[in-house]
């Protein structure tokens, strides 16, 4: 699982399209040729990036890669959660942690 998701962020060298922490902060790359995605993000969201990307869009090329990336992400992630739920369940819960409880 760590090579599949260290081969997905090592194909992200030399994208079209980058991130930005703001969308209205244009002095971190003021290149005219790139847009930002206007992005309304919930208070509790305040740490994802918003994309820039071309004026023109993504390539098909492009789009298609990142949507497979985002498909083997996504497997890797349900595997990782599958072995941690099967980890947890197999744990045993030391009787000194259920004592301290409360009592329902």
């Amino acid at each position: 699982m760590a090579l599949g998701m260290q081969d997905i962020l090592e194909s992200f060298q030399g994208t079209k399209f980058f991130y930005m922490e703001q969308a209205g902060n244009r002095s971190l790359y003021s290149s005219s040729s790139f847009r930002n995605k206007v992005v309304q993000r919930q208070d509790e969201k305040w740490w994802l990036l918003v994309p820039c990307i071309p004026f023109g869009g993504l390539l098909d090329k492009c789009r298609k890669h990142l949507k497979h990336q985002r498909d083997c992400a996504n497997q890797i992630h349900k595997a990782a959660m599958a072995i941690n739920n099967h980890i947890l369940n197999e744990m045993k819960v030391p009787e000194s942690y259920m004592a301290g409880l409360p009592k329902v």
